[in-house]
């Protein structure tokens, strides 16, 4: 009788979990499918030429953000769309999207980091003159295609201090191990540059964006090598 009782309640458990198994598994598939039509709908807005269309996509990326709906190598590929757009305004759109996220969903906030990481670094370059400003884009052409190819300078400003030596300003501790890396490029390619950390700067942290560092020239001449 007790083996005869096993055998049926095994056989009734079978009976129940066999569809709760199917079911779950349908559940799944069903949001797995629909978090994929999700994001093919969000990065086709995001890259359609219509610039009301653009507006729209960056708004669904925030919103699936929010909800832990876009994986970081989406999120990397879209920002590396939105840095090589045509559109100026679609990188800072996507960035501000990915902080208003990251205030809701913490998650969101390594999301960004990592997929920051996996992009050029950024460079913005302070020189005092015409001439350090043809310095630094020779230097570049001077570097090997991989150092080159891992950073990105979106624009030059002119601008005068009193320091003699050039440096390399990195503002967040996370970015000084790649800062080091940068100034140890320039350094191969004979200009003497100088890690500058500013992460302790009061503000600094809170308004930096990561992996984004600046040169700044200084009052010293450029290498031989800039003229050669």
């Amino acid at each position: 009788m007790p083996g005869t009782f096993r055998e049926t309640m095994v056989q009734l458990l079978a009976t129940v979990m066999i569809p709760l198994s199917v079911a779950g598994t349908g559940i799944y598939y069903t949001r797995w499918q629909q978090n994929l039509n999700d994001l093919k709908t969000m990065i086709d807005l995001v890259s359609d030429q219509n610039p009301e269309k653009r507006k729209y996509g960056v708004a669904m990326f925030e919103y699936l953000l929010k909800n832990d709906k876009v994986p970081v190598e989406f999120v990397a590929a879209q920002l590396a769309f939105a840095n090589s757009s045509s559109d100026k305004e679609l990188l800072p759109l996507m960035e501000q999207a990915l902080l208003k996220a990251s205030a809701q969903n913490s998650k969101v906030e390594i999301t960004f980091r990592e997929a920051l990481e996996r992009l050029p670094s950024r460079v913005f370059v302070h020189t005092q003159d015409d001439t350090q400003r043809v310095c630094v884009r020779s230097l570049i052409g001077k570097m090997r295609d991989t150092d080159s190819t891992g950073m990105v300078i979106p624009g030059y400003a002119r601008a005068t201090w009193s320091g003699e030596g050039h440096e390399l300003r990195v503002f967040l501790t996370s970015d000084l191990a790649r800062g080091k890396e940068l100034a140890d490029m320039f350094n191969n390619v004979g200009l003497n540059v100088a890690v500058k950390d500013l992460s302790a700067a009061e503000g600094s942290a809170a308004k930096a964006r990561p992996n984004t560092f600046e040169l700044w020239f200084g009052t010293a001449a450029v290498p031989a090598s800039c003229t050669v």
